[in-house]
């Protein structure tokens, strides 16, 4: 399996996150499912599309309330990522990391038809 690595960039010209996420997506008993391990969210629905609206809407309100609450940094960091505060860039933990830290990933990577792919995020918030 090939390493991956996501990062992610934070501009507060007006809250403008842009992340990469490694996502894992698969089904079982007709409920799909989207889980990102770098952020540990999952989201679902009774398809492909509406499991993407969920886990996009999962991580918007994730970055809404850290970003007004000020934790958005220390919340990535309980997360496994490596925050910059000054420079305002974070990068997600590594594959190695994952595997080490992150039972559900490892479950996941066994699951048969589970496939995995990055996607890109930009939010203005």
């Amino acid at each position: 399996m090939p390493k991956k690595y996501v990062e992610a960039n934070y501009d507060d010209g007006r809250h403008t996150v842009k992340v990469g996420v490694t996502l894992i997506s698969w089904s079982d008993n007709n409920v799909f499912f989207q889980y990102s391990p770098e952020l540990d969210m999952t989201g679902y629905g009774n398809s492909e599309r509406e499991a993407a609206d969920s886990f996009n809407h999962i991580l918007e309100d994730f970055i809404t309330y850290t970003l007004h609450k000020g934790t958005i940094f220390d919340e990535l960091e309980r997360l496994g990522w490596t925050t910059n505060k000054k420079k305002k860039r974070i990068v997600a933990p590594g594959e190695e990391q994952l595997l080490q830290d992150n039972e559900t990933y490892k479950d996941l990577l066994g699951v048969p038809g589970m496939q995995r792919s990055k996607q890109d995020l930009a939010l203005t918030l």
